[in-house]
């Protein structure tokens, strides 16, 4: 038996165990987690765990225990079948509770929960995993892939519904007809889902069904003609009425990391300000454990450092001063967290509205011109290579839009950022460019740092008192933020 708590364990998202549902369903992918009621086992006492595991068809093959934190796999156990599929996974200490993945040869994996009873077994068909699940021992599990099953019946009929809906020219009555069939198709997952959370109030299955429902609107709300951008606010501000913070055993699933990305993915209007606001108040409830609120900022800022959205990097800056150089984020080391720091204080400077950091950098004759220097109405600084691949679109493409508006008041600081003379040179002299051409072989002016180069081509364009109106965007986009 081995463990590994460290190594990511990837799966083949195609070997699922038939989680995957209709319309009705998509509420949230793991929304199957359910089980009957029982009296509490004896073994729910034991010490360690002891998972024994029977699958027909499989023969001396190594199979793995994993289990989910956010949104990776991380392995925990590794075991040989014997030749009737017969498996043990099996320890001294309890695991931690939560969402746990078998996964078999040829990446094909069944769940499984893992909650306060840790000693229970398993049996089912290679082929067939879903549909012959049947364990002993553990009412939960057992409760969860018959509610599998249940979903899985469903899901035809969804699926047809949805197909029919998406249709064009369906007319309006058939349209409130088929509302009807879903809406009672979704009533009738519901009942059996408050069947389940009736029957185990305190399981891991509860916990997941009741986090990931939506705040119900109001009838009121619905009826009073209001605007949707005001059942949308409503939705946002109780999003997270049904999410237990201080339930570690929700990090265990892909539920919280889910229920996360969709917050601050699909209904927040991505804007600074907007997700600033939103992550506080989120970390804030996050605070009833250690562990949520852990994870909960390493979202955040993963999220905000990631966006290709244009100013989104007010919020990282955001995140990482007001949650790790205030020491808040305890469990960073000292090295990483001053890279983290230094890179952020880089970046202060380079935000929407700021002053564009001023940086001397030389002409082909050799003669320094400062960027602060330069009298424009709108200045464009384009760092470039000749033999970037990127760089010889956008060149040209530039220089089309820097002739269309040159005699506006537009003007272009290429910062050229190779180490070749000649090159560069040549380059200018190719793309016959007529606009400012600098460069700083050496780096001396340090405009590699100053302005945060990590790929070409980048544009930054600036108004006439050399602030940041937008940077990052390609040279199709700037037009759009040109006003003669």
């Amino acid at each position: 038996m081995q463990n590994n708590n460290r190594r990511v364990f990837r799966t083949n998202p195609r070997a699922s165990t038939g989680r995957q549902t209709g319309a009705a369903i998509a509420m949230a992918f793991m929304l199957a987690i359910a089980g009957f009621s029982a009296a509490p086992l004896t073994t729910m006492a034991a010490e360690g765990y002891r998972i024994e595991i029977s699958v027909r068809g499989l023969s001396d093959e190594e199979c793995y225990l994993a289990y989910h934190f956010g949104e990776r796999q991380f392995l925990k156990d590794t075991v040989q079948s014997d030749s009737r599929g017969h498996l043990v996974f099996e320890g001294p200490e309890k695991l931690d509770q939560g969402m746990y993945m078998v996964v078999l040869p040829g990446q094909r994996y069944f769940e499984i929960l893992v909650d306060h009873n840790q000693h229970f077994s398993a049996e089912t068909q290679l082929d067939r995993m879903v549909e012959s699940m049947a364990f002993s021992g553990s009412p939960d599990n057992q409760g969860f892939y018959e509610y599998l099953r249940f979903l899985n019946m469903q899901r035809p009929e969804m699926m047809r519904l949805r197909e029919e809906m998406n249709q064009p020219g369906i007319p309006e009555g058939r349209q409130a007809e088929l509302r009807e069939k879903t809406d009672s198709v979704n009533a009738l997952i519901r009942r059996r889902q408050d069947q389940y959370m009736a029957s185990f109030p305190d399981g891991l299955f509860s916990a997941i069904l009741l986090a990931q429902r939506d705040p119900e609107i109001p009838e009121s709300l619905m009826q009073s003609g209001r605007n949707q951008d005001q059942i949308r606010q409503f939705f946002i501000e109780n999003y997270w009425n049904n999410m237990d913070f201080s339930d570690d055993r929700l990090l265990r699933t892909p539920i919280y990391h889910n229920l996360l990305r969709r917050f601050f993915g699909d209904f927040l209007h991505q804007v600074p300000d907007t997700i600033i606001r939103y992550a506080d108040r989120v970390i804030d409830k996050s605070r009833a454990s250690p562990e949520a609120f852990r994870y909960t900022i390493w979202f955040l800022t993963n999220f905000t450092e990631r966006s290709q959205i244009m100013g989104m990097d007010a919020a990282y800056v955001h995140m990482v001063n007001r949650y790790y150089a205030s020491g808040e984020a305890f469990w960073i080391e000292e090295a990483p967290l001053q890279r983290l720091l230094d890179r952020v204080r880089r970046i202060e400077s380079l935000l929407v509205g700021e002053l564009a950091p001023d940086i001397t950098l030389y002409t082909p004759e050799g003669d320094p011109l400062s960027l602060h220097e330069v009298d424009a109405t709108y200045l464009v600084i384009y760092f470039w290579e000749s033999d970037c691949v990127h760089c010889q679109r956008e060149t040209p493409a530039l220089k089309e839009l820097y002739e269309q508006y040159r005699d506006e008041g537009l003007k272009v600081f290429a910062a050229n950022t190779e180490g070749d003379a000649e090159s560069w040179k040549h380059a200018i002299s190719r793309y016959g460019l007529e606009w400012i051409n600098v460069n700083d072989i050496n780096n001396r002016s340090g405009f590699r740092e100053k302005y945060d180069i990590y790929g070409i081509p980048l544009v930054f364009l600036l108004d006439s008192e050399k602030r940041i109106i937008a940077k990052k965007i390609s040279v199709e986009q700037l037009e759009g933020f040109l006003s003669f």
